[in-house]
């Protein structure tokens, strides 16, 4: 079982990116003319209009309903209000809601992974704070969200069409046993329930997450299995099996 695997690891094996989704993104970083962060560029590079992602705070180009490009905050300010703060570069916002706007400050584009500020619509747009020690943990974050499900089922439709299936361990052990009065209350994702499927729980990398919880996601190369949970701590545990179907293990 691997337990360290990184985001744009992830989505390389599910089969995202490739050469016309790296040659996009770059195309898209001549028209910003900004350096970006080598783990920001690493990550978009894969995540470039990646249909698994369309539902995300993340912007990564081609999303539903329409597209979002990371920009320079300065872009939509007054002369007066560019006094007031340092420019950002906004690369993404809460999905759906859209009342918070994530942007990397410019003066820190050239560190390897810089910390992701965030401005709520409801203070000045001038008054950002601290969101993320570091943007890969926004970056993985993401992707951990989209793979669990979290609001949104967006990327089981993506992973169907490249040969994948996901399997909701909750909903699979209630189909399962249901002639069982009991089958809901078994149901319930435990550690119990990670050791069985062979995944050590000490091993996990966990990522804290918006959603009062914690994700984890590990790969088992051998079955080419991926585990991708968020994890609460109580009965609201989540378990996403995705592997191969057979269709997809034959392409």
């Amino acid at each position: 079982m691997q337990y360290e695997i990184t985001a744009p690891q992830i989505l390389r094996r599910l089969g995202f990116g490739g050469p016309e989704t790296a040659q996009a993104f770059e195309t898209m970083k001549m028209e910003l003319n900004l350096p970006l962060p080598p783990v920001y560029q690493e990550f978009m590079e894969v995540a470039w209009n990646c249909p698994l992602l369309a539902t995300g705070d993340l912007w990564t180009g081609q999303m539903i309903p329409f597209p979002m490009i990371p920009c320079p905050l300065y872009r939509r300010l007054e002369e007066a209000e560019k006094a007031q703060v340092c420019d950002y570069l906004e690369i993404g916002s809460d999905y759906g809601a859209g009342v918070v706007t994530y942007g990397i400050r410019t003066e820190d584009l050239s560190q390897q992974d810089p910390p992701v500020f965030m401005q709520h619509e409801a203070n000045p747009i001038t008054q950002w704070s601290l969101a993320y020690n570091k943007v890969s943990d926004f970056l993985l974050e993401n992707l951990l969200n989209a793979l669990t499900m979290v609001e949104y089922d967006t990327a089981e439709e993506a992973l169907e069409e490249l040969g994948w299936q996901c399997v909701d361990s909750t909903m699979d052990y209630i189909q399962a046993h249901a002639e069982e009065e009991d089958a809901e209350e078994h149901a319930a994702v435990t550690e119990k329930t990670l050791l069985q499927k062979g995944i050590d729980p000490a091993q996990l990398h966990w990522q804290d997450s918006v959603y009062e919880g914690r994700a984890f996601c590990c790969y088992d190369e051998q079955t080419e299995t991926f585990y991708a949970g968020l994890w609460d701590g109580n009965d609201e545990n989540s378990l996403y099996v995705i592997s191969r179907t057979e269709e997809g293990k034959s392409s």
